[in-house]
């Protein structure tokens, strides 16, 4: 719709066409001019027709009064688009409580488009043109630009207040609406027995209307989750997504070169005799050789391997690095066990002959180790450990830390996709047609 010529895109007529009401006699400002076809005066309700002998009453609209947050006349530019205010409607789902206020937006080069608002969220319609009209009121889903929208809702209307000026007589509205979602956008179809018409819908934040439109008064609270309310806008689950695979390709490109890098250098591989001290059944302190610790990096991590012939009893040492230059020891306590039997007419075992650990950030120096072994006293019907077996090594790949990292990183889509589900699900709740089990 036109409307007249407008010299500059960018501006809206300023001087509005005054007329009478036909009831109360007050003066109505009319901004569509030839377009409106019905006007309500904002002072009695009364809806009148527009005819070439100027305005024909016909009916209140006044069943619930309620004053626009958006005043009539009001100018806001949306998607680069100035439009002004030149209606405001109360809406009805029939024969359900469920009521909506929506604004006529007018721009004399591009049309009209509808702002609508319910429970605090706001959604921006246009009329569209490229979309199939061979939609069925039985069509579960539809494809819009490559997008999947699903039906949300199928609804007939009633009009309980209105304000302003309308291109169609708003009190004999008897379409079927019909909504499809995709957040945040939404397709609407209209549709009688004359015909169909499609309208665009796309969620805007309440603070980008009020924004717009200048608001002073307080916007409406939101409740719940809006049909075409997007997720999240900045942190989609899609997006979230995305993130962490990058951050987890990242992640395992950094420890493959870390462990490309790393020495892996045996300090010490050797198997140690046990002696007790005169039957009193402790074991004496084995010493072990000198080894040298160096690194690029001033310091390393070194992984001490144990491993003892157990079989029913346990064996542990205590190991200490003990730096010739300063005097600093460093120390870990390793232990393995072993059982096994029969019974019940099964075999069982637990346990295990050898175990590792690591001493990490060991400075680069020159280190004296030493051993204190002990072992299980006096077990019956066990075989005592004589030897073990212990291996050092300097600067491993350590991958603990990769996969608690990685698990870190995992658990993020997974918080956001569980988020998400319930998100949509809340979505859905007001919806006959929810995918999901209530």
């Amino acid at each position: 719709m036109n409307g007249f010529d407008v010299k500059e895109k960018g501006k809206l007529p300023a001087l509005p066409l005054e007329v009478l009401c036909p009831n109360c006699r007050k003066p109505l400002q009319l901004y569509t001019y030839a377009q409106a076809r019905t006007v309500v005066c904002g002072v009695c309700s009364r809806l009148s027709e527009v005819q070439e002998r100027g305005l024909v009453q016909i009916r209140a609209v006044d069943k619930e009064k309620q004053e626009p947050l958006i005043p009539i006349g009001t100018e806001g530019r949306i998607k680069g688009i100035l439009y002004k205010v030149v209606g405001f409607l109360v809406h009805k789902e029939q024969s359900l409580k469920y009521r909506w206020r929506e604004y006529v937006l007018f721009n004399p080069v591009h049309g009209y488009a509808f702002l609508s608002e319910y429970d605090g969220h706001w959604t921006f319609f246009q009329f569209i043109s490229d979309i199939s009209n061979g939609a069925k009121r039985t069509t579960s889903s539809l494809y819009y630009r490559g997008s999947e929208y699903k039906l949300y809702n199928k609804y007939r209307s009633q009009v309980l207040y209105a304000q302003g000026e309308f291109f169609w007589e708003i009190t004999e509205d008897n379409s079927e609406y019909l909504e499809y979602v995709a957040p945040p956008y939404m397709l609407t179809l209209s549709v009688n027995k004359v015909e169909q018409t499609w309208l665009l819908g796309e969620h805007i934040e309440p603070e980008m209307v009020q924004e717009t439109f200048s608001i002073a008064a307080p916007m409406p609270y939101k409740i719940d989750v809006g049909a075409v309310e997007p997720f999240s806008q900045n942190f989609s689950l899609s997006f979230v997504s995305k993130m962490a695979g990058g951050a987890a390709a990242l992640l395992l490109l950094i420890q493959v070169l870390l462990v490309s890098f790393q020495q892996g250098k045996v300090l010490m591989d050797q198997t140690f005799t046990v002696t007790e001290d005169g039957g009193k059944g402790t074991l004496l302190p084995v010493p072990g050789p000198t080894v040298e610790i160096g690194s690029a990096l001033g310091s390393s991590n070194v992984q001490v391997y144990l491993r003892a012939p157990v079989t029913n009893t346990w064996f542990a040492t205590g190991l200490s690095l003990l730096n010739v230059n300063t005097g600093r020891e460093y120390f870990v306590e390793l232990g393995v066990e072993y059982y096994h039997g029969y019974e019940g007419g099964e075999h069982w075992k637990e346990g295990s002959t050898d175990t590792d650990q690591i001493l990490s950030s060991i400075p680069s120096g020159t280190y004296r180790v030493y051993l204190q072994p002990s072992r299980e006293v006096l077990a019956l019907g066990t075989s005592l450990p004589e030897s073990f077996h212990l291996k050092l090594v300097q600067d491993v790949a350590i991958w603990s830390n990769f996969w608690i990292a990685l698990l870190l990183i995992a658990a993020v889509p997974v918080v956001q996709g569980i988020r998400h589900y319930s998100f949509e699900k809340d979505r859905w709740m007001n919806s006959d047609y929810s995918p999901y089990t209530q």
